[in-house]
């Protein structure tokens, strides 16, 4: 069998070379606890890991001191969900938020915190005026993604964002998506906390970040030996920390071009398949897009059937978080999808591998899976 061609990099992107390099030595060489100041190799590791908060702030336009290392994206979602006093209190999401988001909140709601959860219209996007109108007078906190993963969904969160900060009421965005992807400048964008993950923008897993903005209490979720300010107990992960760094530096000078030339791809993609096989539908939206996203419906294919028939390739029908059920996809019901054409929508997450040869072999692939799949014959676009 060929080489499998990777095309889900929402689920998870390869460590760049470039940023183990930065990472070895932090295993081997500078290893030690940067809590251990008192001597010249916790010294060592105390001085890289402010270097390496500087340069994630500066990633974002913020101060240093806003941002917290985190074990990744879910934990910074638990820390905002879990640190801020919302008993008693009201707070405010989307019906397409990552389960790290909203599985928190349902438990939050069990326990007594009113929990209003916006829909979304067919394209996946929140109106900012149905933020404006839930807004309440206990309202301690709006939690809206900065970008979906599944159907590439990027929000108006400058919008929404100002309107919280007119209401002063804390805005939190799960930018796990988005950051690396699209530009994210907190010194613009009026947002409170923003979450997100090392491995999506090419870092190691497995480490991510919460910027959280300077004078917003968070009551700590891990305690002990006082950690990240007080706020997240346990050893600094160093290693993971310089990698974050190094992927977000990486980004910032390579992100305007790769965003182009994925649109270009993804867009050739998408007409490609929409075109030559019928029966065939775009989830999400055509503009307002995460570059590298995709999302196709198969009229008459169950999507695991599809993705099985096409071995060669890497691919997803939805959050990876959620792999292994047979549900029909949240976020596609919530656009309004039926539950059979969600289980007939495949996600192609297109990154810095793909080359435009690994999409026509993917077309042509599609083409005759699909055509050996299709229950029926005839199924007019």
């Amino acid at each position: 069998m060929s080489e499998p061609i990777y095309l889900d990099h929402h689920a998870t992107t390869p460590c760049d070379p470039r940023v183990l390099e930065r990472m070895l030595p932090f295993f081997t060489e500078i290893f030690g606890n940067p809590s251990a100041i008192t001597h010249q190799h916790g010294r060592r590791a105390a001085t890289a890991l402010v270097e390496a908060r500087a340069s994630v702030a500066d990633f974002f336009r913020v101060k240093p001191a806003a941002v917290y290392f985190t074990a990744g994206a879910t934990e910074s979602n638990h820390l905002v969900l879990r640190g801020l006093a919302l008993e008693g209190k009201h707070l405010i999401t989307s019906a397409i938020e990552h389960p790290s988001v909203l599985t928190p909140i349902r438990d939050l709601e069990r326990k007594g915190v009113a929990v209003t959860v916006l829909p979304v219209d067919r394209e996946g996007f929140v109106d900012p005026d149905s933020v404006r109108s839930a807004i309440r007078a206990e309202t301690a906190l709006v939690s809206i993604m900065a970008a979906n993963g599944e159907v590439g969904t990027i929000q108006p969160i400058q919008k929404i964002g100002e309107i919280c900060r007119e209401r002063e009421v804390p805005f939190h965005t799960d930018a796990t998506q988005a950051a690396g992807k699209i530009p994210l400048d907190l010194s613009e964008i009026p947002c409170d906390l923003l979450s997100l993950s090392a491995h999506k923008v090419y870092g190691p897993k497995g480490v991510g970040a919460l910027i959280v903005r300077p004078g917003l209490r968070l009551a700590p979720w891990l305690t002990g030996g006082g950690q990240e300010r007080g706020l997240r107990s346990g050893t600094v992960n160093v290693p993971g920390a310089i990698g974050l760094a190094a992927a977000l530096e990486i980004r910032r000078s390579e992100m305007a071009g790769e965003a182009e030339r994925l649109t270009a791809m993804r867009d050739r993609l998408r007409d490609a398949i929409l075109d030559r096989i019928p029966g065939t539908w775009l989830n999400g939206p055509r503009r307002s897009r995460l570059p590298g996203n995709l999302n196709i419906g198969f009229e008459g294919i169950d999507a695991e059937s599809l993705m099985f028939a096409m071995r060669r390739f890497s691919l997803s029908s939805g959050s990876a978080c959620s792999a292994g059920e047979k549900n029909p996809s949240p976020v596609l019901l919530a656009l309004g999808s039926s539950e059979a054409r969600a289980v007939e929508s495949i996600r192609f997450g297109l990154g810095r591998s793909t080359s435009p040869a690994d999409l026509e072999i993917l077309i042509a692939d599609l083409e005759s899976s699909v055509a050996r799949l299709r229950p029926m014959e005839g199924i007019e676009k």
